[in-house]
């Protein structure tokens, strides 16, 4: 996840291979079974790639058009394979697979500070860091699931604490790097919202670890500083609500007000890449673009994708317990939010959060109650004799 410079990515062999091995242990395993909930996201990824096909079909012949289809379709089965290969996945897995995903983002968060810190071009756009990404903004919100997981592994409490904090630092300081003011202000969320949620019982404690947390961040924030006289410039540069290509008639934020009346005039849709023939930058929203891009059809699936993970991200917890699950959303919730200011339809750890919550097995993670059996009756109640 961490190279994405080129297309396609060693990563996407590795999505595919890991999902021709699922299909093996599907075919080769009789006890397999195919959940419910991968088979209804299919049906969700399925309805999205129509909707942002069949607007598309007539600039067929124009330039970059197929491969921007091919793309988008690649990009959503990252999704549906994620789904059906954690469908069978325990703690253990899941809890490898978030090791992992940390792993990947402290490479990430020391490309990202070595390439600020020596403004390669590689590693770097417009002097902020990105490590091997296409762009600081996909980088940030890359990061900010393992931030969330960090956390997770330091609440257990099972040892390993300094590692954890350690790879929380790093990743943080790829963050602040990368001067993405969403991806700054989701990865604050995201870890308050996981530290509240997990500490909700124990106010002193929750105290306690948010101060914590609120020292390393000044330390990190300090040694940037000192490291750096460039950190001080490009940040008091990035400390605005409003930058230049966001004001004006143009700007990111009049475009959101000028595609309302495209989107009420074309319920269809208008087609990949073409709202690039009226505007100098893409729309920078993924819920606007999938109503203006996809049509009315292609923007309440995406709504329905975003809102039904968000309650079977809830009903798992609620039937397990596992705070496995919450971690997932709030990690999903993360990037969701980073693509609330840019267009990560082809953000492929967005789809790989999707596919992870829907792949989810409550009898897997553990159920929190356990029904009891059938057969068992309650004891006879001995009659009481009567009195005279």
């Amino acid at each position: 996840m961490n190279y994405t410079l080129m297309r396609p990515s060693p990563v996407d062999l590795l999505f595919i291979l890991s999902f021709l091995f699922t299909l093996a242990h599907i075919v080769l395993q009789p006890q397999a079974i195919i959940s419910r909930r991968a088979l209804f996201l299919t049906l969700l990824l399925g309805s999205w790639a129509v909707f942002f096909i069949l607007p598309s079909l007539a600039f067929l012949s124009e330039p970059f058009v197929i491969f921007e289809l091919i793309a988008k379709t690649f990009a959503i089965s990252i999704a549906f394979i994620a789904a059906f290969v954690s469908m069978t996945w325990k703690q253990r897995h899941f809890e490898t697979f978030m090791k992992v995903y940390i792993v990947s983002c402290c490479i990430g968060g020391v490309l990202g500070t070595i390439g600020f810190l020596t403004q390669m071009q590689l590693l770097t756009w417009d002097g902020r860091a990105k490590g091997l990404i296409d762009d600081p903004n996909m980088y940030g919100s890359f990061l900010i699931p393992g931030i969330v997981f960090c956390a997770y592994f330091l609440s257990k409490g099972r040892g390993g604490a300094l590692y954890y904090l350690g790879c929380m630092a790093l990743i943080m300081m790829g963050i602040f790097l990368s001067f993405s003011r969403i991806a700054a202000v989701a990865m604050v969320f995201c870890l308050l919202v996981y530290l509240v949620f997990h500490f909700r019982k124990n106010p002193r404690r929750l105290f306690m670890v948010i101060g914590g947390v609120v020292v390393v961040g000044a330390i990190l924030f300090a040694i940037a500083s000192m490291t750096s006289a460039e950190f001080t410039d490009k940040l008091m540069d990035r400390l605005t609500f409003a930058k230049a290509y966001d004001l004006g008639e143009q700007g990111r934020y009049n475009r959101y007000l000028l595609v309302i009346p495209m989107i009420l005039s074309n319920p269809l849709g208008v087609g990949v890449l073409q709202l690039e023939k009226i505007f100098p930058e893409p729309i920078h929203n993924i819920w606007l673009s999938s109503f203006v891009n996809y049509g009315w059809g292609g923007g309440f699936t995406w709504l329905t994708l975003v809102l039904s993970s968000i309650v079977v991200s809830i009903h798992n917890y609620w039937r397990t317990r596992n705070e496995i699950t919450i971690a997932l959303l709030i990690g999903m919730i993360g990037v969701v939010m980073c693509c609330s200011l840019h267009e990560g339809e082809h953000w492929r750890h967005m789809w790989l959060a999707f596919g992870l919550i829907w792949g989810v097995n409550a009898y897997n993670l553990g159920l929190a109650t356990q029904q009891r059996p059938a057969e068992q009756s309650p004891a006879p109640v001995k009659a009481q004799p009567r009195s005279r």
